[in-house]
């Protein structure tokens, strides 16, 4: 269950456990403060149960987990902004944490004033942090803002600040709660970068992210959470690959303000209209059973039209939610004309758990055959196939339907995209519409188990060439 480090811990965590006292009614807490001994008006909710594990110098540990896992509680509890229900943790004294932007900060002063406060909580001279404050004002790359109120900053300023006085004013140990997913791709590479720097002198980071390529990559160990408890502690890859690997019925995927039939492939229950087979043999088409239950979906529609059903299947036409790196996912969708439309086009869209669309293709883009002009009552029958040439992690597909005039779709090879855009009419959108989990090839394929670095894979070719030793001479 546990792996932990020989060297002696920044960190040491044993027992900890947090309970939250949830109350039906704001009168309730009244009641309680009133009660007698053993009389309860609440009921607890544990977020978090018997955690106990080390944190080394130099190690970067992970923690990972679907949402309501307990990261967060773990966290906040380890920067002791929470006092907890039962357990202790001991702790470096120059800590500093990253647990959501704004906190540790006062908006009404400015940046500089800012590296100031957080130096002297830190126990910082004046002098030690004038001698910093160049580098960290550097770092936040911010330019005039520096000197203005935090409160009139975005929130890539904000992460920016932070990040730079979190790590500039040479913590034992930082603690990352998400928050480096506001900042741009180059800002979170001088992030990483310093993070690295943190680690070779003997600091430790604590790191709670969804981004699970980071985890494994960054992370020396991880500690996988299932709903308040420890699942696993060990090697960060092999603990993102539990994580990957684990049924939905133990993880729950749905968000917390969406329906889980919404979101995941195991609906069992059937489209509420009768839906007909396409016209054509030569199209695959899955059983009415594995279609999703759409009825909860938030669409958007204009009245022209009406989904019929929507499935994401595997290669054998099953409904599915998880597949291995490089097998195909296909997208079934079938609309009813409820009036005349012109072009139809229709697409989906893959976008991860950083909400970034990282594949999209319509029957525009595929050059797919389709009638110029649609009559009310036409049954319109559409299936998308794509190798899942992406990185191991969660994803949810999004589909969408559009018309546009015959003039522009016949002229379609010399109009830019922005202009064909403009053209078209939106007439419905599914977003969110199904999930599914990507995990790694299983060991023994070839020619590797992982087929590439990074979010997609691209086209390309490898070669090598050899110089004899007496040739080279």
């Amino acid at each position: 269950m546990s792996s932990e480090p020989v060297h002696a811990p920044l960190f040491s965590v044993n027992g900890l456990s947090k309970a939250y006292h949830i109350y039906d009614r704001p009168l309730d807490r009244l009641r309680q403060s009133l009660a007698r001994p053993g009389k309860t008006y609440y009921r607890e909710h544990w977020a978090l149960r018997e955690a106990s594990f080390t944190v080394a110098p130099g190690e970067a540990f992970g923690v990972i987990g679907r949402n309501g896992a307990g990261k967060s509680t773990l966290l906040t509890l380890m920067a002791g902004v929470l006092r907890p229900t039962s357990g202790t943790v001991v702790a470096p004294e120059r800590l500093t944490a990253l647990l959501e932007l704004g906190s540790g900060f006062n908006p009404k002063l400015t940046g500089r004033q800012n590296v100031f406060l957080n130096g002297a909580i830190l126990g910082l001279t004046r002098k030690d942090i004038n001698q910093r404050l160049d580098a960290i004002r550097e770092f936040a790359d911010i330019g005039e803002y520096f000197d203005e109120p935090v409160k009139t900053y975005s929130s890539g300023m904000f992460l920016r600040l932070a990040f730079a006085v979190t790590t500039g004013l040479t913590p034992d140990a930082l603690i990352v709660d998400e928050a480096l997913a506001v900042g741009d791709v180059f800002f979170r590479q001088k992030c990483h970068a310093r993070m690295e720097e943190l680690l070779a002198r003997g600091g430790a980071v604590i790191l709670v992210s969804h981004a699970m390529n980071d985890v494994a990559q960054f992370c020396h160990r991880a500690l996988l959470l299932n709903r308040g408890r420890m699942e696993f502690l060990g090697d960060a890859g092999e603990a993102v690959k539990r994580y990957m690997a684990a049924p939905s019925k133990t993880f729950d995927m749905a968000a917390p303000d969406r329906p889980a039939a919404a979101l995941t492939s195991g609906s069992t229950t059937p489209p509420a209209t009768a839906m007909p087979l396409p016209p054509t043999s030569d199209m695959p088409w899955p059983d009415p059973s594995q279609f999703l239950d759409i009825s909860r979906l938030a669409a958007a529609d204009n009245g022209a039209s009406q989904c019929l059903g929507l499935a994401l299947c595997d290669e054998d036409l099953r409904r599915t939610s998880g597949f291995i790196q490089g097998e195909t996912a296909q997208v079934f969708v079938a609309y009813k004309l409820l009036r005349d439309i012109e072009v139809p086009i229709c697409g989906a869209e893959f976008t991860d758990a950083r909400r970034v669309i990282v594949f999209g293709k319509n029957t525009l883009q595929y050059d797919c055959p389709v009638p110029e002009r649609v009559a009310a009552g036409t049954v319109l029958f559409f299936r998308f196939a794509t190798k899942l040439d992406l990185a191991p992690g969660e994803y949810t597909v999004t589909v969408g339907f559009t018309c546009v005039d015959p003039r522009s779709y016949e002229n379609r090879a010399n109009i830019t995209h922005q202009a064909m855009d403009e053209k078209t009419t939106v007439l419905s959108t599914y977003p969110g519409a199904a999930a599914f989990r990507i995990t790694m090839r299983p060991l023994g394929t070839r020619p590797v188990q992982l087929t590439h670095h990074g979010v997609a894979n691209l086209p390309g070719t490898a070669r090598c060439a050899a110089l004899a030793p007496e040739t080279a001479s």
